[in-house]
């Protein structure tokens, strides 16, 4: 899923709970269940870290997504009455934090993480490598048409 996905979820979450412990921890296992639905992004994430090749693609396809949930949330921020902003910041941490782990086991290579990244793949890649992957094309409209459910309940 994108960041912008995990983010909007993750803010929502935080709504819902209304307790910052609660929206980061629900927040956080709310991402490796969502990542379980195939989402078009496995051969993009194959070829950077198994194939090591279209490396570029990878890494601005994540820069985007990055810059794109940034400006979302912030929209979200300033545009909505949230009752806590603290909430609300620690469900997205929470939504997001699993792939910001990811990206900082593929940089440094750490064994520390190594069990993280393992894990994070097996949910990621649970349905796919059984049933297969969707197009890319069509799971990004599928997460804009969620994101754009997903904020009205914020």
């Amino acid at each position: 899923m994108t960041l912008t996905t995990h983010a909007t979820l993750g803010a929502v979450i935080g709504k819902a709970f209304g307790n910052p412990v609660l929206a980061f921890v629900f927040g956080f296992i709310s991402h490796f269940l969502i990542d379980m639905i195939p989402h078009g992004d496995t051969g993009i994430s194959d070829n950077f870290r198994v194939h090591k090749r279209r490396q570029k693609q990878a890494v601005a396809y994540v820069a985007v997504d990055a810059i794109i949930a940034l400006f979302f949330v912030l929209l979200l921020a300033n545009t909505r009455d949230i009752d806590s902003m603290r909430t609300f910041t620690w469900g997205i941490i929470g939504g997001v934090l699993p792939d910001f782990i990811v990206g900082l086991y593929e940089v440094t290579k750490t064994p520390l993480l190594r069990w993280f990244n393992i894990m994070h793949f097996y949910f990621h890649d649970f349905f796919v490598k059984r049933k297969g992957e969707v197009p890319l094309y069509y799971a990004l409209l599928a997460q804009i048409v969620l994101i754009a459910y997903l904020q009205t309940k914020l």
